[in-house]
This record gives C-alpha cells, structure tokens and sequence, in this order.
C-alpha cells in the first residue's frame, strides 16, 4: 500500500470505509432497539451512502497522523476507542456551534439523550474498527 508522508494511505481508505459501513449496518441493524440507533436515512439515499463513507474516510485521516496515532493510548483497538470517543465529543461541540449560529443542516436535528447516545456509540464502533483495521506505515510507529 502507498505511504504519503508515514500515512498508510492504502491502508487508510479501506478502514475508513470498512469502519464507517460496520457504524451504518449497526445502526440499521439495531434501529429502534431500547428506542436508540437508526439515525441514519438507509441505503434508498445513495448520496448520503456515498458522503457517509468519503467523511469516514476523510475523518480518518487524523487518527493516522502520526502527530495524533503516537499519543493515542493502549493498543490499536483502544487507540481508535480513544479516537472515536474524541470525534464524538468534537462533533458534537462543532454541531452545537454550527447550529446556534443557525446552520439548518444540524438546526434540524435535535439532539435527544437517544440521539447522544446513538452518536456515542456508533462513533465508538467506527473508532475501533478503525484502530482494529488501520496499518500505520512501516516504522512509523517507532518513537523518535
């Protein structure tokens, strides 16, 4: 796989794409269960499909800079667990944010505690996929 500057770039589309479809099938597949999960629109809306899985991907893309993945604790499943559990509460400030100041893309999404906890969850399934699936680049990973 291609190394762009100590990012296993190869490595890092196939667990960013792999990591965000596992976040979507348990949403799905747990839609409605102890009334969480089945946030997302399905796979009838091939375009939020498509833009799912290029932000997975593109958000990713910090747990693999090496400035980041070196300070991450633990193995690479705690690694992404870490990560994971850090986007969401970035997420969710920025979505608070964006909405207040009246951005109608997250003004029209409540944020319910289901909703939190759907968010917090499926962002910790995509976080530790990710650090199960990601390969750094060789030698990469060795302090300096």
């Amino acid at each position: 796989m291609r190394v762009i500057k100590n990012i296993n770039f190869g490595s890092l589309v196939v667990a960013g794409f792999v990591a965000s479809y596992i976040m979507f099938f348990v949403d799905q597949w747990f839609a409605g269960t102890l009334g969480l999960f089945g946030a997302f629109p399905g796979t009838s809306n091939a375009w939020w499909m498509l833009e799912h899985h290029i932000d997975g991907i593109i958000f990713a893309l910090p747990f693999a800079w090496l400035a980041i993945y070196r300070r991450l604790p633990g193995p690479k499943p705690v690694k992404g667990l870490v990560y994971g559990l850090a986007w969401t509460i970035a997420l969710g400030i920025v979505s608070t944010i964006a909405g207040a100041l009246g951005a109608t893309r997250f003004a029209q999404m409540p944020m319910t505690a289901a909703a939190l906890i759907s968010n917090l969850i499926l962002h910790l399934i995509w976080g530790f996929f990710l650090g199960v699936l990601y390969v750094p680049a060789e030698g990469s990973t060795q302090k300096l």
